[in-house]
């Protein structure tokens, strides 16, 4: 039986091409696929057609480039060429398929209805550059353990598909190895995905750096393993020399070469994890909070950093437009200065892969000092994506971290006023609307976090002589100071400081009596936001 590939698989995880047993049989694949496995994530390999042996010659040709979605359609050699319009040659046809669960409203009633979750995943495949032709689903109590969707269901879906012919079906949970086997016999000759697969490729196409590069790839590694089993019913068994029998089978050989891969890619990303704590150490000595914005996809994150600090971030009006973490310092209204991090946006189902993958990015917001959780509060759905924000947060443990909550596109709602009256009910909560794209609501959100960064801060009341300068500074910078006075014997300081501060100032502490008495006889006083006083 012919096994039809998902062009979601990249090149170096697509099944190589079964080596004439004259060319040295597993030594010479294993070195070939080596080499290709070694070759950087973001790269397109091609697959050069590799000698076939008699018995195999009706084989299809596979072609594999690695643009993604959006670039290239993968198909078989001389097949369905004809079959798309002209216009839309280049472009794959997706049909969508999902589950809802009938006891879905009792289990988590701000969960995505079937429709909500079948939207997303469309607007997903868009991302990814797919033309999606059609649509299903099947109320069940669970997802069928073989096949996904119940047979009647099934054998409705494959008839529709002989009908629409699409290149693809994507289905809307992450199907099992044996589903995705049997989903493939079923519908054959469509290929078949998860949104498993289909978000892994989109991160593919979005990650630009190096480390970002590096997760993805792994990420598609730890996916596509278990997903071998069984796709090369046609290889044989590689032998070991004409006197040593029969060696390993080619699927252990290339799970063997997929695993070594993935340890190299876990050594290079801890390498990575490294770097990113010594900066996190570096900037842990400039005393600045560090504030992380979180939230669902396409929330607006990078836009509103754009906003606050001219980061020049791309911002688009899609899914995952932007995937490496950006930080920016900030100024708050106070004087005060923040690190400002834009991070990768979460969404439902998100794969496990790429939960795992990316761990050195999202110990960003491990360190962080406060989190803002940018919510689209008009987008319909905007509960349920709160919701799955928040379980991420909690799976990533950093739910104890102070949270601001921001309501942001409140120039696209239909009751604005309605909304703000909300929000200022929930203050307490801290949540505030705003419009990134328009700049409302700037002030009073940057007051808040002002105010949640100032009860973050210990106070400190101290008496500085004027060589500790360069200390002053530092208290001015990263914290806030309420009362300053000059004396004949230093610089009086009263201030709200970070931990790690108030440690290098506790040699020139003074008690609350003293600091009183000495403030009473100052003659140049100081309070922030209040002017000067120059009276005696």
């Amino acid at each position: 039986m012919q096994h039809t590939h998902s062009r979601f698989l990249l090149p170096h995880l697509c099944p190589p091409r079964a080596l004439a047993q004259q060319r040295q049989g597993e030594k010479a694949h294993s070195r070939m696929l080596a080499r290709r496995l070694q070759a950087h994530g973001s790269e397109t390999l091609g697959e050069a057609p590799l000698p076939l042996e008699k018995d195999r010659e009706e084989k299809p040709d596979w072609r594999t480039e690695l643009s993604g979605l959006a670039a290239t359609l993968r198909q078989d050699e001389g097949d369905g060429a004809d079959e798309l319009p002209e216009a839309e040659l280049g472009v794959e046809r997706a049909y969508l398929a999902g589950v809802q669960l009938k006891r879905h409203g009792n289990r988590d009633r701000f969960a995505l209805s079937i429709t909500d979750s079948l939207e997303e995943l469309r607007r997903l495949a868009q991302t990814a550059g797919l033309q999606v032709v059609g649509q299903t689903f099947q109320a069940l109590e669970a997802p069928h353990p073989r096949t996904y969707l119940g047979t009647g269901k099934l054998a409705e879906l494959a008839a529709e598909l002989g009908e629409l012919k699409p290149d693809t079906v994507i289905f809307d949970d992450e199907l099992t190895p044996g589903q995705l086997r049997n989903l493939e016999k079923q519908l054959a000759p469509c290929r078949v995905a998860d949104r498993a697969a289909l978000v892994i490729d989109i991160f593919s196409q979005a990650a630009k750096t190096k480390e970002g590069q590096l997760q993805v790839h792994l990420a598609q590694l730890d996916y596509q393993l278990p997903r071998l089993t069984r796709m090369w019913t046609h290889l044989e068994r590689q032998a070991g020399g004409r006197t040593r029998g029969m060696g390993e089978k080619q699927i252990e050989v290339d799970k063997r070469l997929l695993r070594l891969r993935m340890a190299q890619l876990r050594r290079q990303i801890e390498e990575v994890r490294r770097h990113r704590k010594q900066y996190r150490e570096r900037r842990a000595d400039q005393l600045l909070p560090v504030i992380s914005l979180v939230g669902y996809t396409n929330a607006g994150k990078s836009t509103l950093l754009n906003r606050l600090t001219a980061a020049g971030v791309l911002a688009e009006d899609k899914l995952f437009a932007t995937l490496d973490p950006t930080t920016r310092r900030l100024s708050l209204p106070s004087g005060k200065e923040v690190l400002l991090t834009d991070t990768v946006g979460f969404i439902q189902k998100l794969p496990t892969q790429l939960i795992a993958a990316f761990q050195a990015t999202l110990e960003e917001i491990e360190s962080s000092t406060l989190l803002m959780h940018i919510v689209d509060v008009s987008h319909p759905n905007a509960p349920a994506q709160s919701a799955s924000v928040l379980s991420v947060l909690a799976e990533l443990g950093v739910d104890h971290l102070p949270l601001v909550t921001v309501w942001n596109k409140i120039d696209a709602v239909a009751a604005p006023e309605t909304v703000r009256a909300v929000a200022s009910a929930r203050e307490g909560d801290g949540t505030v609307c705003i419009s990134a794209a328009t700049g409302e609501g700037m002030d009073g959100m940057l007051t808040l976090l002002d105010r949640y960064i100032a009860t973050l801060l210990l106070p400190v009341r101290c008496m500085l002589p004027f060589s500790q300068g360069d200390l002053l500074a530092e208290l001015r910078s990263s914290g806030v100071v309420t009362q300053l006075a000059w004396t004949e014997h230093g610089t009086l300081v009263e201030a709200r400081v970070p931990p790690t501060l108030q440690g290098r100032v506790a040699q020139y502490a003074v008690e609350e009596e003293e600091f009183r008495d000495i403030l009473d006889t100052a003659t140049f006083v100081e309070r922030p936001g209040a002017g000067t006083d120059t009276s005696v």
